[in-house]
């Protein structure tokens, strides 16, 4: 009885299997074309309980169970062929991974597997680049131990962004190499000798031999970031980036730090925003003595940070000598207040529901962030979301620094937004100093708004891209705004909570948009001029993408 139940069981296994679907293809070389082997490649597909297999994504209903997500993968062959069987009906996510290759969102597969399977999927993977090249001296000599780093430029929230995407140290040659190089666009900068902060437990740091020459950091292609020139990197690309710089007579800052808790102290030595330091420093955790080295002549603020909690800031100039007996503090992050006013809200806030219960009928709301700053990058720190009233304790502990304020609303439109005497809609930027208690943000918005929605149609309609449009206010002072017209809606897209006015709108085939930078907002020629009355809807139809 047990053989005929195991056989039954094996039956039914074997026609599952049988009744499935197949999902098979190949994975290629986006660049080469050619096949990748030995790429792990998974199919994903988001289930639910109950579903009927329709292959999108299960919405939620009433008494639904949510199921874990399904996953299978698997390894190509020499050939870069895979193939996945007994699968059930859905849509499929198909992604694929290998050591120095990536894969962009445009190049992963979605497969609907509905009345048969599929046999024939391509899933590319785009190869990473490298970058190489020398640092030499006004001599010509090389230099050796000198950090290179790799910067990512980007447009995020409509500023341009860099951040590190890699860090090498030159050798003995002067040559430096940087591997595994993402498609983007980078700059190269030469920082400094390699290095990073040595920590003891004695009351004094040990005074270091060394350090006597140093260098202010330059780019490939100019010393500051607004004249180096870019590298644009495509899929496998190998680039060159040689970089002169100028060695000369350096010093020590000597210092201490008071108000630290357990573990190390990081420093940053900044020109402007910009961080000049080598990073090479020693520092005392018992007494807060510390000692940094390689500082070339110039004027600068010292920062010292632990854990992303508290900052300490000094101005400091460098003129042919050490610099000693500095004396810092470390502060505490602080509260914002915010103080969010929306007028012109409905006079009859309360309605009774069917059931005879009290319903607020939906108020506007707006959301205050803060970008940028010590600790954050260019992550932003909320400082809440708020409709009426002043909160006095703000959202999340904000570090000393510069910040960019942000203010985005639902069901309202902003009407003005100010932090003690700085207009922020005419200037956004804030800073933060330690120790010092910040004003009150105050923003006033207006419940309602105007709609703007359309389409973009265009006569060679680009496929398996996103596309997005940008809408810009005839006020100056008001922010513009970016939405995607994805494809797989008819590239459709709506602009909410719009305050009445003028507004212009262009197509774009990506989203990295300086929409925030003033001059590039003045270089946009053609667009399709709309006005937004208050409470009603306009329609427009883009037919050309901005070049």
């Amino acid at each position: 009885m047990r053989g005929v139940w195991i056989f039954l069981l094996l039956t039914g296994w074997c026609s599952a299997q049988e009744d499935g679907y197949v999902l098979a293809g190949s994975v290629v070389n986006a660049r080469t074309g050619e096949p990748v082997k030995q790429a792990l490649v998974t199919a994903f597909r988001f289930a639910a309980r109950g579903d009927a297999g329709d292959g999108a994504a299960a919405r939620p209903f009433r008494g639904a169970v949510p199921a874990p997500p399904f996953t299978v993968s698997a390894l190509t062959d020499a050939s870069g062929a895979f193939r996945f069987t007994g699968l059930t009906a859905g849509t499929y996510n198909l992604s694929a991974q290998k050591p120095h290759f990536t894969h962009q969102p445009t190049e992963r597969a979605l497969v609907r597997l509905e009345s048969s399977g599929k046999e024939d999927v391509r899933v590319e993977l785009s190869p990473l680049g490298t970058i190489e090249g020398k640092i030499t001296d006004q001599r010509g000599q090389p230099a050796s131990s000198v950090a290179v780093l790799v910067m990512q430029t980007s447009i995020v929230d409509g500023s341009r962004q860099t951040s590190v995407a890699r860090s090498v140290w030159t050798d003995d040659r002067g040559m430096f190499r940087a591997w595994d190089i993402a498609p983007g666009r980078y700059l190269i900068r030469a920082s400094g000798r390699g290095g990073n902060t040595s920590t003891y437990m004695s009351d004094d740091v040990p005074s270091s031999n060394g350090g006597f020459d140093g260098f202010v950091p330059a780019y490939f292609g100019g010393p500051t970031a607004d004249s180096a020139t870019p590298i644009v990197m495509e899929p496998g690309t190998e680039a060159r980036a040689d970089i002169g710089v100028i060695v000369q007579p350096a010093y020590k800052v000597r210092g201490t730090i008071a108000n630290f808790g357990p573990g190390g102290v990081d420093f940053a030595l900044l020109s402007g925003e910009e961080n000049v330091g080598t990073g090479r420093v020693v520092f005392s955790r018992t007494s807060g003595a510390f000692e940094m080295l390689e500082v070339v002549n110039g004027s600068y603020t010292l920062r010292a940070a632990q854990g992303g909690k508290t900052v300490a800031e000094i101005p400091i100039l460098v003129q042919g000598a050490d610099v000693e007996g500095l004396r810092m503090t470390l502060a505490e992050a602080v509260q914002i207040p915010v103080n969010v006013r929306i007028v012109g809200q409905p006079t009859e806030q309360e309605k009774e529901s069917e059931d005879g219960d009290l319903a607020l009928s939906p108020p506007g709301f707006c959301m205050v962030t803060l970008h940028g700053g010590l600790g954050s990058g260019w992550s932003p720190v909320m400082l809440g979301l708020r409709q009426v009233g002043v909160d006095p304790a703000g959202g999340s502990p904000v570090l000393p620094g510069r910040y960019r304020v942000g203010v985005s609303c639902n069901g309202a439109y902003l009407v003005s937004a100010a932090m003690g005497t700085t207009d922020l809609l005419a200037n956004p930027w804030i800073t933060v100093s330690p120790g010092a208690a910040p004003a009150t943000i105050e923003v006033v918005a207006h419940h309602g708004g105007g709609t703007i929605s359309g389409a973009i149609k265009l006569d060679q309609e680009p496929t398996g891209k996103n596309l997005y449009v940008l809408a810009v206010p005839r006020v100056s002072t008001r922010e513009p705004a970016l939405v995607p017209a994805f494809e797989q809606i008819g590239r459709q897209f709506s602009f909410d909570s719009l305050a009445p006015g003028d507004y212009t709108l262009y197509g774009f085939s990506s989203d990295q948009v300086e929409y925030r930078n003033p001059e590039f907002l003045r270089g946009l020629t053609g667009g399709e001029s709309v006005h937004v009355d208050e409470g009603a809807s306009a329609t427009v139809t883009i037919t050309r993408l901005v070049q």
